[in-house]
């Protein structure tokens, strides 16, 4: 009896480790953000504190692998991945981020951006668009609003690297 428990025991382990791959449903396997190789620029214009105005650039951004999700319920499929390292000239800001879009589409769904703390959102595709071809996430004059509430808004153009190596769709 033992032994058939151990058969069907390893047996099960083996067919789990068979199903790892590309779509990694509601458990995502997300990495931490680690040197790309990739570089990346930004320019932070038109923001309700001017301060935060600027170009934000680094020649080796730091990102995660992209995972793609499968929530349970209401929620779309999405492809994400998280960066960071984006130094304001000057060395004053750092910025960081989370993009989220649409697998087999050019269609953000939510992308979130960080300056110092201060979180700013796009909900959709309004001036950013994924460029799956060129591993990248085109931003042209995107507006994201402040995550507070305070009505505080940046305007974003520039391009944010991904890993080529994604899911598929993503």
């Amino acid at each position: 009896m033992k032994a058939l428990l151990a058969t069907t025991a390893v047996a099960f382990s083996v067919l789990l480790a068979a199903c790892g791959g590309g779509d990694e449903g509601v458990i995502v396997d997300e990495k931490d953000p680690s040197p790309s190789g990739q570089a990346a620029s930004v320019t932070v214009a038109a923001a309700t504190d001017a301060n935060l105005n600027g170009v934000y650039a680094s020649t080796n951004v730091n990102s995660n692998n992209v995972t793609k999700v499968n929530p349970i319920g209401g929620d779309p499929e999405t492809c994400r991945f998280k960066f960071n390292g984006l130094t304001q000239t000057g060395g004053i800001r750092m910025m960081d981020g989370d993009v989220r879009y649409i697998p087999g589409s050019p269609d953000l769904r939510t992308t979130i951006v960080s300056i110092a703390a201060v979180e700013f959102r796009l909900l959709g595709s309004a001036g950013a668009a994924v460029d799956r071809a060129n591993n990248r996430v085109n931003f042209a004059g995107a507006t994201f609003t402040s995550t507070t509430g305070s009505g505080a808004t940046i305007t974003l153009t520039g391009a944010v690297p991904m890993r080529p190596d994604r899911p598929e769709g993503c």
